[in-house]
Parts: structure tokens; sequence; C-alpha cells
């Protein structure tokens, strides 16, 4: 079962004119839910309320932070993944005909949910990563919303299926470190913590947001060259639904993960111990 446009149905299909299908005019959030409820909810709904802004799009007239959170709830309830760990996407396309000019701006959505087999962020799976530089992420602002546009991610995911790794870095035109195929990029160094800030095309990713709001760890937004993130104590990937996953490898370098262990531990006892969670 789905939910589109507020309305919960079993079959769904799109039309050949849809424009998320012809043109990528679209863009999607995917939420980690902990026993029923969505986890960081309030970061997830302002990052969609950006992209509306960002993509000229126009919210759905019942776009309500309380109300989508009903939604996703009652969602999760209907499929019966309310009492664990469950992902869910929410997707908004534009509607209207036309070609590159749309002839509306409004928009439909479709929320979609699935079992999650981690209840809690672990780091059971560290990870070999490589450096992908086939292409390169323009540092645009556009870069920063989870459009359906992912074509160096997917393209990078193949380079690292054929090279036996897990994971790759991805450049910016500047050759910065900007993120992963999977997430935004964290380096260690001397107990210190940087990330690359969103002017360098990264993933405006919400369990980013949220660290970089806990004063708990001070962490600091810089630009990153591949020589940082080489000579760094540790490097990690977050996003929302794997938590946080250190990187145990990459090329001939391998990195510790004490500062990952601690990240881990503080978000599983703050966001998946906690009675309003």
């Amino acid at each position: 079962m789905i939910c589109y446009n507020g309305t919960y149905i079993e079959d769904f299909s799109i039309k050949l004119n849809n424009r998320g299908l012809k043109y990528g005019d679209c863009f999607f959030d995917t939420i980690k839910c902990y026993n029923g409820k969505p986890l960081f909810w309030e970061s997830h709904y302002f990052r969609i309320a950006s992209s509306f802004g960002m993509l000229k799009m126009i919210p759905p007239n019942n776009f309500d932070i309380e109300y989508f959170e009903d939604l996703i709830k009652k969602l999760l309830e209907i499929n019966r993944i309310d009492n664990q760990s469950a992902r869910i996407r929410i997707t908004f396309y534009r509607l209207g005909s036309g070609y590159y000019h749309p002839s509306k701006n409004s928009v439909d959505f479709v929320i979609e949910s699935a079992s999650l087999s981690n209840y809690h962020y672990s780091d059971l799976n560290s990870l070999d990563c490589g450096i992908y530089k086939d292409n390169f992420i323009s540092p645009s602002p556009l870069n920063t919303i989870k459009t359906n546009s992912r074509l160096i991610n997917i393209l990078a995911s193949i380079y690292a299926k054929e090279n036996n790794i897990d994971d790759c870095l991805l450049l910016n035109n500047n050759n910065h470190v900007t993120e992963s195929v999977s997430g935004n990029v964290f380096i260690v160094n001397e107990n210190k913590i940087f990330t690359p800030p969103l002017s360098d095309g990264c993933i405006n990713g919400v369990l980013r947001t949220e660290l970089l709001n806990e004063n708990k760890f001070n962490i600091e937004e810089k630009s990153l060259s591949i020589v940082d993130v080489l000579n760094a104590d540790e490097v990690f990937i977050t996003n929302v639904i794997k938590g946080i996953q250190s990187v145990r490898r990459i090329g001939h370098k391998n990195f510790t993960n004490e500062m990952t262990l601690k990240i881990i531990d503080f978000l599983n006892s703050h966001y998946l111990n906690s009675d309003e969670n």
C-alpha cells in the first residue's frame, strides 16, 4: 500500500507525460522511522519546504508538518511495519504538460514504505572505499537537493561494484571531496571533525544537519582535498537510513573508528532509546 496525494491505494502508475519521468522534474526525501515515528521529522520537513522554493514548485495545499507526519504514521500502520524500523520515501513531481517550460508548478506526491533490518545504528559494516574521478559534481545549490537526477551516483556505484569496493568518494569540479555515493563525508583529524560545506555541492543531508547542530561534537565545515582525506585519522559517511558507517580503507590507507563509535552511541541513546521516539 502507498499514499498518493493523501489517499491510500494499492495500485499506482504514472502517465507517459509525467514530468518526473521525462525530465527528472521531481525530488524526494528518504526518512528512517522507528516504532511508527519518523526520526528527525522537523529537519526533513524544512528540507522539503526549501526544495519547493529552490525548484519553484507550489507545495500541496495541505503541506503541513503535522498532516504529513500523520500520513507517514498511518501508512506504516496500514503496512504493519509500525512496530519496527522502517524506511519512508516521499516523491514530489511537478504536474502539467509542456516541454522544458512547465504549464503549471503544482505537484503530486507519493509516499512509499519498506521495512528495515537495521533497528539501531551500528558500525558492523565498515567500508572499503575508492575515489570516483570519471565525472564531477558541480558546486551548485541545485546539487544540495535530493532530485531524481542521480546519474553520477549511479555510475559511481557501478564503478564501486566493478572494483570490488563498497562505496566511492565523489569530487566536484574543484577536485574537492564532496560526498560519497551513499551519503555525506566527514573526516576526523586529531579529534577535530570536518565535513564539506554545502557550497561544494554536497547533499544537504538531514543527519549531517543534526550533527552540525550538536555542540557536543563541534564539527567544522571545510573544503576537503583528497590529501586531507587520506591524511585523516578517521573517515565516516552519514545518511539517515544507515546512520554512520566508518571507512575502513581507501586504497592502501587504513583508518580507525574511535570517534565514529562515539557518535553512533550518541545517536542510539538520544534517538532510538528515548520514550519520545
